[in-house]
């Protein structure tokens, strides 16, 4: 669950001065200090224009050589304090536009708004406050150095390498604050960099954020503009749009109708500029393009060249929607018969799909205690071959994970893709389950496993993930008295079957309960919450140390199988 200060709180480095400052980013008091205050601004970034898609232009400010190298390591440090929040998708390694769109992927309605001159809100006193603060905690000058290193006239330039992560920091509470209303409005909340993005599946979109009226202009909840002037943004009325599923819905340029999928008017300029370059030559075509893209893609007074531009364009067709996908195939062989240069690495793709595990789980406790049993058997040499990457699904439920795993089989995957669900629903065993084995093909890399029951709970239909836990660990309470219960603990009246002191004070679907086991004699709440049992079993924080991971044995045991049939 997202926290206010999305990292932690407990400073690694604690920067007094500018000579710790110099020695953290690796270069002498003297270039800090020339670069900082005694070079001018104009003569540390090189500036120019780059037109837009749809009107106007964009200013691009890029410093100079030794700037940047700066500025480069001044992000990495930045990066490496700072952990993104779920919501935010731009400059985030692991996150790209196809993870961003499938957020909203089947949504009835899409809200889409853009933060006006997004980078150049963002004051370099804004930048000095966020550094002196936790958890980086620098003093007041060398925060101020920073702030004048990585800004060009006292605002964050579009241009350095610093400014993405710089901005995401910036945004956490905008990210806090608009997800919470958000989410209490039953809306799917995502940003990236200056295009924020909220769905929502009723059938009217809740008027706490937003209105559209008959001529399909929208007007903003006083609520939301709240929250954004008050953090220091403008939205640009002119691009704020809500769109119904009936209308194409766009997410960074990727359709979300009903599954990630490229824009046909994007398809259609590739095959255009195909066909003018097999008809008319490359020379003649790429002439007529440079008319063309003189309007929109103009970089640096240079427009880029006709074939990269189609390579580049050919492989994001494949990133979104899969590298076995026909459309991307034919436009593969129509391209290679034109530039014998471009290559495709058919065993590159192979390898690069079946090095790496994508899996999916249910929510944040699920994913915490798969890499802990993970960690915990490669650290005594188990399943070292296997490459898994736990992706963030964001939306938690067995509901939910179903239909993400329903929505990637549409497309194949660039890696074997797997949604792992537990065994506590009989619709979702039956349909994610296979026969008579724990799991599916879905086809297009994506499978679905049902945790399988480990020896220890032979005879038990229904568990979750916290049953492959031994008993004893579940049963152990923490330092505030405080332990998981489950369902079988309690009688149809919600009443404890053996302590008469406790009492379940609402009727529960779940195998767990992590809330609401009420205490009548110390008239207090002494259920645990799961993610919190997860925190303490990951980090081996006592009593919850010493863990015996057996009961994951079988799951990863499971995968390997999975993997091995997948790549024969």
């Amino acid at each position: 669950m997202d926290t206010f200060f999305p990292f932690n709180t407990s400073p690694k480095y604690k920067i007094e001065n500018n000579k710790e400052l110099a020695a953290l980013i690796g270069i002498t008091t003297a270039k800090l200090t020339y670069y900082a205050y005694y070079l001018s601004d104009d003569d540390k970034y090189h500036s120019f224009k780059i037109r837009k898609r749809i009107n106007g232009e964009r200013l691009i400010e890029a410093p100079n050589r030794g700037l940047k190298d700066i500025q480069k390591t001044i992000s990495h440090f930045l990066e490496r304090n700072y952990t993104p929040r779920s919501c935010v998708f731009a400059y985030v390694k692991e996150r790209g536009i196809v993870e961003h769109a499938s957020i909203h992927v089947g949504q009835r309605w899409l809200l889409r708004l853009d933060l006006k001159d997004f980078f150049h809100s963002i004051s370099s006193a804004r930048v000095s406050g966020v550094l002196r603060r936790a958890p980086f905690c620098f003093a007041k000058s060398p925060a101020n150095t920073v702030a004048r290193l990585c800004t060009k006239d006292g605002r964050l330039p579009q241009g350095s390498p610093a400014s993405p992560v710089i901005s995401n920091i910036i945004c956490k509470g905008l990210d806090y604050k608009l997800k919470q209303l958000a989410s209490s409005n039953k809306c799917y909340y995502t940003r990236y960099a200056d295009d924020i993005f909220i769905s929502n599946n009723g059938s009217v979109f809740p008027s706490a954020i937003a209105i559209r009226g008959d001529d399909g202009n929208v007007e903003l909840s006083e609520a939301i503009k709240n929250i954004i002037i008050n953090s220091g943004f403008e939205v640009n009325a002119g691009k704020t749009t809500l769109r119904k599923k009936s209308e194409r819905q766009l997410v960074t340029g990727v359709v979300v109708n009903k599954k990630t999928n490229i824009p046909k008017e994007y398809i259609k300029s590739i095959r255009a500029g195909l066909y003018a370059w097999e008809k008319f030559g490359l020379d003649a075509a790429e002439e007529y393009w440079k008319k063309e893209v003189e309007r929109s893609n103009k970089f640096d007074d240079q427009p880029p060249q006709m074939r990269l531009v189609i390579r580049g364009k050919i492989i994001h067709v494949g990133h979104v929607k899969g590298y076995t996908d026909a459309t991307f195939l034919t436009l593969v062989k129509r391209l290679q018969t034109l530039d014998s240069e471009f290559k495709i690495d058919e065993q590159k793709f192979r390898r690069e799909i079946t090095d790496e595990i994508h899996i999916y789980t249910e929510g944040v406790t699920d994913t915490k205690h798969f890499q802990a049993a993970l960690n915990a058997f490669q650290n005594r040499g188990e399943f070292l071959d296997l490459k898994i990457i736990f992706k963030n699904s964001s939306k938690p439920g067995s509901a939910n994970l179903k239909t993400l795993c329903e929505n990637l089989r549409e497309t194949s995957q660039k890696h074997l893709t797997l949604c792992i669900f537990d065994r506590d629903e009989r619709n979702i065993v039956n349909e994610m389950s296979g026969s008579p084995g724990n799991y599916r093909d879905h086809g297009n890399n994506v499978f679905s496993l049902i945790i399988p029951i480990p020896e220890f709970r032979k005879g038990n239909d229904s568990i979750c993930i916290e049953h492959l836990y031994q008993d004893s660990l579940l049963f152990t309470c923490d330092s505030e008295g405080r332990r998981l219960y489950f369902k079988d603990e309690f009688d149809n009246l919600n009443c404890h079957k053996t302590d008469p002191n406790l009492f379940c004070r609402i009727n529960k679907s779940s195998l767990v309960y992590d809330d609401n086991v009420i205490n009548i004699s110390e008239r207090k709440n002494v259920a645990l919450p799961k993610n919190k049992f997860a925190d303490y079993v990951c980090s081996g924080q006592p009593p919850f140390n010493n863990v015996d991971y057996s009961g994951f044995h079988e799951v990863f045991i499971q995968i390997l199988e999975i993997a091995s049939t997948y790549n024969k």
